[in-house]
């Protein structure tokens, strides 16, 4: 009865209510209270208030308690990190995973990227001013780009986690990615400032782009510009200053040592020019081949010419032992039992070792020593064991009895002890050493000949199996054949007979007769 006579004569307004609490906390005057430096906070045996509290807690004297779920949170995503890195690293790149050096590195770049992160990640601006993007650029030229791009991006994903900011997280994802592509194999300092540039372009469009996206103002923008280009060109700096003491620590060979060993004035590529030329003038031409021939394929053509110019250190050891040494005089081999003779070019497999060894050569160097010759036969000389084995047996060739003697002799004692070449550039090097050796001994370097020679060499070393504990594929090894016909055609190229060479035969000739006849 009563309800239609009521009215409210108030109402709750959600809106002016929050007005009015505002308004109220505003004209309260803010009470500051300064702590100066050594004055006392609190005394013992005096009870604490609320604003002593206030004070232990603004000066971060009371510890908060454990947040265990925080801390889990965090731990677990560590955990996981680690394992994906840790299995991609066991199924793509077996060859690191058996190197405990390398893992090493990758844990320590990876991890004192997260701690940076991690202490720089509460302020607004100081991250981007930070050279994460330097851990891609060692890592590219120290591994390779594909664990680069890996670890580039976890990184990636754990700034944009700890900082709360998709912006960062793409800045050093794309940047890093950046100077990934660019610094190539930093074989030149050009590399790292190409990457550096490259970094920096990067990260200023990045910042652009958030920026036209509404995430930060004119002003923050040119903050960010500056930021970006700091990062970037400190990264680029760190990467110059410390890839080749990392390199030293960890034992990874990097592209300037390989370079500084290039250098003919190296001290071992000293004494092979002058105690051994003929084998210094063929590691030179090996080196030539196998450059342009791991070029073809996308192996590390660096590398590879490295390791030809000190694949035969060994013949130091005894360089009248090898015929290209030997300046035209008797060959010593046609006098010796051909099982000395191989016991002698098996030695200098391991006089070179025990060389490389001496002169601190690189272990990846030091390994093209040994596996340049592989498993493969001394043919020759088993050969000539055989016929000498069947010429005592006083058997004629091509009969039972000749066979028999012929068995006689071990294969064993004529085989090299190995290892098959591991890698893509000792398999490059074995065929080099093979092809430059047998190609200089034709007596027509025509392209026909030489054609035929490579194929031959390749066709022995596929049937002996020396490729079987490498990943040279099929393709790998036409590509290989085509580049050494390439080059062997340029270094046996034909030229046409000047006047001039043909006076100086002719001069020759008749200085030879004892200079009698006369012209007409």
């Amino acid at each position: 009865v009563l309800s239609p006579l009521l009215v409210a004569d108030s109402t709750y307004s959600e809106p002016l209510t929050q007005t009015a609490r505002q308004a109220a906390a505003a004209s309260v005057p803010p009470v500051v209270i300064k702590v100066s430096q050594g004055e006392l906070v609190i005394q013992r045996g005096v009870p604490l208030g609320a604003l002593d509290l206030e004070k232990l807690r603004a000066l971060g004297l009371i510890d908060e308690p454990a947040d265990v779920g925080r801390a889990a949170g965090w731990g677990l995503l560590a955990l996981l990190v680690v394992v994906l890195l840790l299995t991609w690293t066991w199924r793509f790149r077996p060859q690191l995973w058996h190197r405990a050096n390398t893992l090493w590195l990758v844990g320590l770049l990876l991890v004192s990227a997260a701690l940076i992160i991690k202490i720089m990640a509460t302020r607004s601006v100081l991250p981007f001013f930070m050279p994460i993007a330097a851990v891609g650029l060692l890592l590219t030229v120290l591994l390779d780009g594909g664990t680069a791009v890996l670890l580039m991006a976890l990184i990636a994903a754990l700034a944009a986690a700890v900082a709360g900011s998709i912006e960062f997280g793409t800045v050093v994802l794309l940047g890093g990615l950046a100077g990934i592509v660019t610094v190539r194999r930093g074989e030149r300092l050009a590399n790292f400032v190409t990457a550096g540039l490259a970094m920096a372009l990067v990260d200023v469009v990045v910042v652009s782009a958030f920026g036209l996206l509404g995430e930060h103002d004119l002003a923050g923008t040119i903050q960010l510009w500056i930021a970006s280009l700091v990062a970037a060109l400190g990264s680029a700096v760190a990467a110059v200053g410390t890839f080749a003491l990392l390199g030293n620590v960890f034992g990874i060979t990097t592209s300037f040592q390989l370079l500084e060993l290039a250098n003919p004035s190296q001290p071992l590529l000293r004494r092979l020019l002058l105690e051994t030329s003929g084998t210094y003038h063929h590691s030179l031409m090996v080196g030539n081949l196998a450059e342009v021939a791991a070029e073809a394929i996308g192996a590390d053509p660096l590398l590879a010419r490295v390791g030809a110019y000190y694949h035969d250190v060994g013949k130091l050891a005894n360089p009248a032992a090898f015929i290209e040494n030997q300046g035209g005089q008797e060959n010593l081999h046609d006098e010796l039992p051909p099982e000395q003779s191989a016991a002698i070019l098996k030695q200098h497999v391991a006089d070179g070792i025990d060389l490389a060894y001496d002169y601190h050569l690189p272990k990846p160097v030091i390994a093209f020593i040994p596996q340049h010759h592989g498993t493969a036969l001394m043919s020759y000389f088993l050969a000539k064991a055989r016929e000498e084995a069947v010429a005592a047996a006083g058997a004629r060739l091509g009969t039972p009895e000749a066979e028999a003697a012929a068995a006689t002799v071990d294969e064993r004692r004529y085989r090299h002890a190995g290892p098959k070449p591991q890698t893509k550039e000792a398999a490059i090097l074995m065929l080099a050493d093979g092809v430059e050796a047998s190609v200089r001994s034709l007596s027509s370097q025509d392209e026909p000949a030489i054609r035929a020679m490579v194929d031959r060499i390749v066709r022995e070393r596929l049937e002996g199996g020396q490729f079987d504990e490498c990943d040279l594929t099929l393709r790998d090894v036409e590509r290989i054949k085509a580049a050494f016909v390439k080059q062997l055609l340029g270094m046996y190229h034909r030229r046409i007979a000047y006047p001039q060479n043909k006076i100086v035969e002719l001069e020759s000739r008749r200085a030879a007769g004892g200079g009698t006849g006369s012209g007409a």
